[in-house]
C-alpha cells in the first residue's frame, strides 16, 4: 500500500490535474485510517478540478466519516448536481437525510436511488 501511495504522490506531482491519482490516493488514504488527510486531498483535488463528480462523492465519504455530516452532505449534492445517475451518491445522501431527520429528502434521494436500480 506504501509504494502505490508514493506512485499516487509522484504521478500528482508530475500531473496534478490526474483525477484518477487522487482517487485512487484518497482511497489508500482513507483505507490506512487517514480520513482526515484524505478530506484535505479532496480539497486541494477539487480547487483543480470542481466539475469531477467522484472527487465531490468521494470527499463525501470522507467527511461522512469524520462525521462531518452537513459538510458531506454538501458534497454529496454536489457530486449529483453533477451527475444524477450515480446512485452510491443518492443512497448516501439520503441516509444521512434520514438519520438528521430529514425525511422529504431522504425518500426523495431514495426513490432516485431505486428508479436507478432499474
Amino acid at each position: 500500500m506504501k509504494a502505490a501511495e508514493t506512485t499516487y504522490r509522484t504521478v500528482l506531482t508530475i500531473a496534478p490535474d490526474h483525477a484518477d491519482a487522487y482517487l485512487n490516493l484518497g482511497a489508500i488514504l482513507c483505507e490506512t485510517d487517514r480520513r482526515a488527510e484524505a478530506a484535505e486531498l479532496y480539497d486541494g483535488a477539487l480547487r483543480r478540478l470542481p466539475d469531477v463528480p467522484l472527487l465531490h462523492f468521494n470527499r463525501a465519504v470522507a467527511l461522512e466519516d469524520l462525521g462531518r455530516l452537513d459538510e458531506a452532505i454538501r458534497s454529496y449534492e454536489h457530486c449529483l448536481d453533477l451527475d444524477p445517475s450515480i446512485g452510491d451518491a443518492h443512497f448516501n445522501v439520503g441516509r444521512l437525510y434520514d438519520h438528521l431527520g430529514h425525511r422529504r429528502e431522504a425518500i426523495r434521494h431514495f426513490s432516485a436511488y431505486r428508479r436507478l436500480q432499474k
